[in-house]
């Protein structure tokens, strides 16, 4: 959540010495897609991550103390586990992952940064006019979150959003069900699986 009150420091405190942090929401992203790319040794990642988002080597630390740091670092400016119900936290591979304040495990959101891009860019320019593109470098990645949680309805993304948490209801036509399945297909992520029509029809 943005506390309005203050300043986002972005920086990296060990042992005294501060690293400028490169918050950006395309450096962020960039990170996710190195976090998920197999051919990179899991041991490397947290190196890796730190680099991406200071510019500097950290040579002097051992594999267990820079998974350490990156955890810190991860937990306290990217993942967004802070903020308060009903909100979007994001795992460590850049899966953004509907939670609350209850206890229910989390679920994934019917979104995926990495898919559904075209959809995200056209939302932002028809909501608030901004080319994310010209954004590269300048915009924060809690300012971002911000903007994408706040997109109104009418947006691109949220109308693939409502097409893809659409479930047949009682009364609705054999047509209008027909369309709304071809959409989901159309709009599905790559990983989702698309419920049986018989499975929710047997709740009539």
């Amino acid at each position: 959540m943005l506390d309005l009150s203050r300043k986002l420091t972005d920086k990296l405190v060990i042992d005294d010495k501060e690293y400028a942090l490169d918050l950006s929401f395309n450096n962020v992203l960039k990170l996710f897609e190195m976090w998920r790319d197999e051919d990179v040794p899991e041991f490397v990642k947290p190196h890796f991550g730190i680099r991406i988002l200071t510019g500097e080597t950290l040579e002097d630390f051992t594999v267990e103390e820079m998974a350490e740091i990156f955890n810190e670092v991860f937990e306290e400016h990217i993942s967004l586990s802070e903020v308060e119900d009903n909100h979007v936290e994001y795992d460590l591979a850049g899966n953004p992952m509907k939670t609350t304040a209850s206890d229910e495990p989390q679920e994934k959101a019917p979104y995926d940064i990495r898919y559904d891009g075209d959809y995200i860019y056209a939302s932002f320019l028809q909501a608030y006019g901004i080319d994310l593109f010209d954004m590269q470098g300048k915009l924060h990645w809690r300012k971002f979150n911000a903007l994408l949680s706040g997109l109104p309805e009418g947006t691109k993304l949220m109308e693939v959003i409502k097409i893809r948490k659409w479930k047949p209801q009682k009364g609705d036509s054999a047509e209008y069900k027909e369309e709304m399945r071809r959409l989901q297909k159309d709009y599905a992520l790559p990983y989702d699986e698309i419920e049986e029509e018989e499975e929710y029809e047997e709740e009539f």
